[in-house]
């Protein structure tokens, strides 16, 4: 499949074809991939860590309940911050 980077992209793919660790723009492609998938399965690893220790803690009554009034309060306020909320 071709492709016509935009021109910031196809310089930096030029620049690591250049150091000679890649042959072709789609090694560069594929490694890059590869990198990018390891690095959200890593995320979701994380997520699903975090998410079982605060299970884990709740269980064992180790957890705080959320005060709803102050998450809303502090979600409108971020709202508004991005200027999504008025």
């Amino acid at each position: 499949m071709a492709y016509q980077f935009p021109p910031d992209l196809a310089e930096r793919i030029q620049q690591q074809i250049a150091t000679g660790a890649y042959a072709s723009a789609d090694d560069v492609l594929r490694d890059a991939l590869g990198a990018l998938e390891q690095f959200e399965q890593e995320k979701r690893t994380r997520w699903h860590e975090r998410n079982r220790l605060a299970v884990e803690q709740s269980e064992q009554g180790l957890s705080k309940p959320l005060d709803d009034a102050r998450v809303l309060a502090r979600l409108r306020e971020r709202l508004a911050q991005e200027g999504i909320l008025d």
